[in-house]
């Protein structure tokens, strides 16, 4: 992947394309990727949006083809619910996430990851028991930004089926893996999304299914890289 990259120079990208239904955008879109990206994930920098978006597609991909992977998964999209569109533009993200909810509503989770003062976290959606699980790789108390914005479009969703009852959302943090550097965060939350789908895609309960607390190992964040590196190889798009 390096050397596929050298032909570019500082600052120019490529593109890898993403469908609409991926992130329950309104249309196809194309996903950024430059050398500065693929250098910080082969270094093991902290990562860019570009590179948790390029997964997520990887992901999706996956679950809606094989059928040895469960299409029980959703996700909504890290710029969409990143904390400078929810101050820019709180109003269109409000929208997004109630469409989201509405068009993943038969879904077991929603896989959200999101970014906050420059620490990745997965944010997991359970629709049916209105709960949202916190998997924080540096778990500490924190007031996040997404919370009442994600309430409300709980609220919405639940109000355009024709309830108003139940519409509050439990958050929990989940017991995971703990990073032992300061930019392992990305990787972490690749990880994260990457064994729930490969081994908890249907589970009942993400809390008892999901208890390691241990750091992954150079290994385990290694196959995710892999997985990235792969799909990206087979989709990349050079600009003319």
């Amino acid at each position: 992947m390096k050397t596929m990259m050298l032909g570019l120079k500082e600052g120019e990208h490529v593109k890898v394309h993403c469908t609409k239904r991926t992130f329950n955008m309104e249309k196809d879109f194309e996903i950024s990727v430059t050398v500065e990206d693929t250098d910080q994930l082969l270094s093991g920098a902290w990562l860019n949006i570009s590179i948790i978006q390029v997964f997520v597609t990887a992901l999706s991909e996956l679950c809606f083809h094989d059928d040895c992977h469960p299409n029980s998964i959703g996700f909504m999209c890290p710029e969409m619910i990143s904390t400078t569109m929810l101050k820019s533009d709180a109003d269109r993200i409000l929208l997004y996430m109630t469409r989201s909810m509405s068009a993943l509503s038969s879904k077991t989770f929603i896989l959200c990851p999101y970014y906050e003062k420059s620490h990745w976290m997965l944010l997991v959606l359970c629709l049916s028991k209105r709960e949202v699980y916190i998997f924080d790789s540096q778990q500490k108390k924190r007031n996040l930004m997404i919370k009442e914005p994600l309430n409300n479009a709980f609220r919405s969703y639940k109000r355009l089926g024709g309830q108003s009852k139940g519409t509050k959302l439990t958050w929990i943090p989940a017991q995971c893996a703990q990073q032992p550097g300061s930019l392992d965060c990305g990787y972490y939350v690749m990880r994260f999304m990457y064994d729930i789908i490969m081994n908890h895609g249907n589970s009942q309960d993400l809390t008892k299914d999901f208890s390691r607390t241990l750091p992954y190992s150079p290994e385990e964040i290694n196959e995710v890289n892999d997985f990235w590196a792969d799909y990206f190889m087979n989709n990349v798009e050079f600009l003319a």
